[in-house]
């Protein structure tokens, strides 16, 4: 699996406090890819996403899945994910009661393993998964957010949604309490055929729809990867970066996309 990914202040910020990390890890039989979009007071939310990207990869990557049958498999990396987060959760927390301007930091964390044709998602938060073949795309992760509330008891439709004014409320984050609740899901790519993943914050889905990405994977996929394997990668990011400024910018953005094949 190859990967690419950049981050980017957006238009209006002066700080990014989005983090992302890829990396293959197990004995070069999995890849790991992360993004954290962190929230607090002067400079804290950047130290609550790298805190967690950083304690969350370290775990997962230094503790190989060791499992043969698919549901072992998936039990597995299940426990990894839940003791990764827990890890996570606890050094922010610990930090914002040590340190007063970290006061009430905290982020939101989506995460993605492919291993031997699994994948495997986390998340917590808005920021959000997405996977795109040529057939369809679809958003893999489910947000933690007021907005999605309203629309999944239906008092609010999705395209109410996009201009709903507390839009940008969430309603589980990493660090904020005690504890976390992390949301897992599994899928086999082999259902899915060849095609793309997308790991980004909502500085990015804020502005960029599922049509768009489609469409960008889509151009992507006539791109010669190049003799790095990441060209079609680079030319998606750089779009979906283009396109959320474009859009406004408000926020941060992230894109971490990865290239698969069955």
């Amino acid at each position: 699996m190859f990967y690419y990914g950049q981050s980017d202040v957006g238009m209006h910020r002066k700080i990014n406090e989005d983090s992302y990390w890829g990396q293959t890890m197990w004995g070069q039989e999995a890849t790991l890819l992360v993004v954290c979009d962190g929230m607090g007071g002067h400079k804290a939310g950047e130290v609550a996403s790298r805190t967690a990207v950083e304690t969350f990869c370290d775990l997962i990557i230094s503790s190989p899945c060791l499992a043969s049958n698919v549901n072992d498999i998936k039990e597995e990396i299940r426990k990894k994910i839940s003791i990764a987060v827990k890890e996570a959760n606890k050094k922010i927390f610990n930090l914002s009661r040590q340190y007063s301007e970290m006061s009430g930091m905290g982020t939101t964390l989506v995460a993605a393993i492919e291993y031997k044709g699994l994948l495997v998602v986390a998340n917590i938060g808005d920021s959000r998964m997405y996977i795109s073949t040529p057939k369809k795309t679809v958003q893999l992760s489910h947000d933690h957010s007021f907005v999605q509330y309203l629309i999944d008891t239906n008092k609010i439709t999705k395209e109410e949604a996009k201009s709903y004014p507390r839009k940008n409320v969430i309603t589980r984050a990493v660090g904020i309490g005690p504890q976390a609740e992390v949301d897992i899901f599994f899928s086999d790519l082999k259902q899915w055929g060849d095609g793309y993943l997308l790991l980004c914050s909502d500085g990015l889905s804020n502005y960029v729809s599922e049509k768009d990405i489609a469409n960008t994977f889509n151009r992507a996929s006539k791109i010669d990867p190049g003799q790095n394997g990441t060209a079609d990668l680079e030319f998606a990011v750089s779009e979906f970066i283009t396109t959320a400024n474009n859009g406004g910018g408000a926020d941060n953005i992230t894109a971490l996309t990865a290239r698969y094949s069955i």
